[in-house]
């Protein structure tokens, strides 16, 4: 089993009964939280195919996030960036949310926009660490062994089961972004 064969498991494998009797931990419910939020985004871009929405909604839906305009306006970062196989569109779509959670409404709160951009590395660094790159051509390396860069190799791309590792990026993307925004909520907001 390859390393993104473990991430695709981790995200689309078994799915464990939630439990809503007796003693949660903090730590057991922000646990399935963030499964929750990974498998959300998993499956979004399954039905959705929009790498960046799928992984930015799941994200705003879960942690109460919503904002319609900002959904709207990653519509054209799919396929890293407008399909030009640039930056990942789950890598912005997370990044989106760590600026939207964390971020100011101005120029004059500097220090939460040094929270956002610490976020945000830490949140591009574990994402590296995982898949090798925030890449199209890099993840999709990572996940069937070559690049799709050409429209005619659409159909071998699809028997390798590219859009499945396309959508556990999108799964790994959100609960890596949501991780950094819950770690830091207790500091924005008290």
């Amino acid at each position: 089993m390859t390393q993104f064969d473990t991430i695709v498991e981790q995200i689309d494998g078994p799915r464990s009964t939630a439990s809503y009797s007796g003693e949660t931990s903090p730590e057991e419910i922000r646990r399935k939280l963030l499964d929750v939020i990974a498998r959300s985004a998993f499956n979004n871009l399954r039905a959705y195919s929009n790498c960046c929405r799928s992984t930015l909604w799941a994200i705003q839906t879960h942690l109460r996030l919503p904002d319609t305009a900002t959904l709207r306006a990653s519509s054209t970062l799919a396929g890293g960036i407008a399909g030009t196989g640039e930056t990942c569109g789950a890598v912005l779509g997370a990044l989106m949310a760590i600026g939207q959670a964390m971020g100011s409404d101005g120029y004059h709160e500097a220090e939460r926009d040094l929270q956002a951009r610490a976020a945000a590395k830490t949140f591009v660094d574990s994402f590296t660490e995982a898949i090798g790159s925030t890449r199209c051509p890099g993840i999709q390396q990572s996940i069937i062994g070559w690049v799709c860069d050409d429209p005619s190799k659409t159909q071998a791309w699809h028997e390798a089961n590219g859009p499945i590792g396309c959508a556990a990026a999108c799964g790994l993307a959100a609960r890596l972004a949501a991780e950094q925004i819950l770690l830091h909520s207790d500091t924005l907001n008290g």
